[in-house]
């Protein structure tokens, strides 16, 4: 398996689901399309009229016990890890459901036409550098209803390039017109799951059949390939039903109902944000709180009001706009380091809140805030440790092991990570090296112009 999968970048697990294990899957899923359940539901014509409709990992909240069925099921998951070579994580959990006539246009669907790859380094289910898809078919993924083609080989195409002792830049791979991609049908049967590497050009063909087509597209990521826009939150309930064993799959989730969703706009279950800027000498940046104390620069945040059901949990957008109105900096990428969960009662009722930790190095020395309406310092990691000794810094151990995690690429836990460039959700509008029609290169992630834009 693991040969196949390195050399073609997909390996088919045939019959893993049984029939009742995809109906014990597909039914609420399906429930939940008829009922206008589902993310895409406000964004044209709804299911059953033709279209692609989306849900994100809702229904888990209310049907926690397919997770048996899906993203743990033993088999899979197995398989999974096996590839990873450690623990995997779950990145992505969504439906898709495609009515007879979707996908079908005026003129005749091409072949190729719409192969694409899923690195984006602009959404929390896309920019992960060691990560990969796991696709179950709820029906046979015949010519007629639209099989899920497959361009074996695409994926090492893209190369992530050595660290530069903090983040790895991408050279992702330009997809081509349509006649010089070759694609595959590993024709997929329900009750069979394909694995395929993130970086693998695929494409969903149109449905000419008179049945809906549909599937669960899960994406998993190694443990130490963190996304670099940030996790997924999921709902609690469901890392809550998972067994001891397999609650690893989900370590970020919420038990207030905000999770990954759209209901006409995104649901923001991200409500602040702290940066750990750190400038081209290994100093990073602090501001003096009211207290009188020092700490990272910290704000409010929210994800883009047009955000889609993938972008979901994005939010650098409001970050890097605040950094650049308060402070005058302009930070062009920001890469996760680790989201701080606060849980408070009040009259009997819990409240949770998560702030999203993100690290950022500058090309530059330290420089001058024309904008800062606070003191402000930029202090070596040294210096931290002697001001935290006497009580100068708020949370100066947390920020510590923040800087540790930053400068030596380790998690939590001291173990090795690889850290990649996390963009706004807007920034989309800079690419389309992930999409057929280009020359034939490569397209770099992680270089910006003076005005902060990527240089594509």
């Amino acid at each position: 398996m693991k040969e196949e999968f390195e050399k073609n970048g997909f390996h088919v697990l045939r019959g893993v689901l049984t029939n009742q294990d995809v109906e014990r899957l597909s039914t609420p899923i399906r429930a939940a399309f008829c009922k206008g359940d589902y993310d895409t539901f406000h964004k044209g014509p709804a299911y059953p009229a033709p279209g692609i409709h989306s849900m994100g990992p809702r229904v888990l909240d209310k049907h926690p016990e397919i997770a048996d069925v899906s993203l743990a099921h033993p088999a899979i998951l197995a398989a999974v890890e096996e590839l990873f070579g450690e623990p995997a994580i779950l990145a992505q959990y969504w439906s898709i459901m495609r009515p007879p006539g979707a996908g079908i246009g005026d003129r005749p669907f091409v072949n190729g036409s719409g192969t694409h790859y899923d690195y984006k380094p602009w959404r929390c289910v896309g920019s992960n550098i060691n990560w990969m898809f796991a696709v179950i078919p709820f029906v046979d993924y015949t010519e007629s209803a639209g099989p899920l083609t497959v361009a074996p080989g695409s994926h090492r195409k893209s190369i992530v390039l050595p660290s530069d002792g903090r983040v790895h830049q991408v050279d992702a791979a330009k997809v081509p017109v349509p006649s010089q991609i070759e694609l595959v049908d590993p024709v997929l049967k329900k009750g069979d799951v394909v694995l395929m590497d993130g970086f693998l050009w695929h494409e969903p063909r149109p449905n000419y059949g008179n049945s809906d087509r549909c599937g669960l597209y899960m994406k998993f990521h190694a443990k130490s390939s963190p996304p670099a826009c940030g996790p997924t939150i999921y709902p609690s309930s469901v890392h809550d039903f998972l067994s001891t064993g397999n609650k690893h799959v989900i370590p970020y989730h919420r038990g207030d109902g905000r999770f990954a969703a759209i209901q006409e706009k995104p649901v923001n279950c991200i409500e602040e944000a702290q940066i750990l800027i750190e400038d081209r000498n290994a100093k990073i940046l602090l501001i003096r709180n009211n207290a009188g104390k020092w700490q990272l620069p910290k704000c409010y945040a929210k994800e883009d009001d047009g955000a889609s059901i993938l972008d979901a949990c994005n939010v650098m957008g409001s970050v890097i706009n605040h950094f650049k109105d308060h402070y005058g900096l302009k930070l062009p990428w920001l890469s996760w380091l680790t989201d701080i969960v606060s849980k408070t009662s009040n009259n009997d009722e819990e409240k949770e809140s998560r702030c999203r930790v993100y690290g950022h190095r500058m090309l530059s020395s330290a420089i001058i805030l024309d904008h800062a309406e606070e003191d402000y310092t930029w202090m070596s990691s040294l210096d931290l440790h002697k001001a935290d000794k006497t009580g100068e810094i708020l949370n100066g151990s947390e920020i510590a092991k923040w800087m540790d995690m930053w400068q030596n690429q380790t998690d939590e836990d001291g173990n090795p990570v690889t850290r990649s460039y996390g963009l706004p959700t807007t920034h989309v509008q800079y690419f389309r090296y992930n999409g057929n029609g280009n020359e034939e290169g490569t397209c770099r992630i992680g270089e910006f112009n003076e005005d902060g834009a990527p240089i594509t």
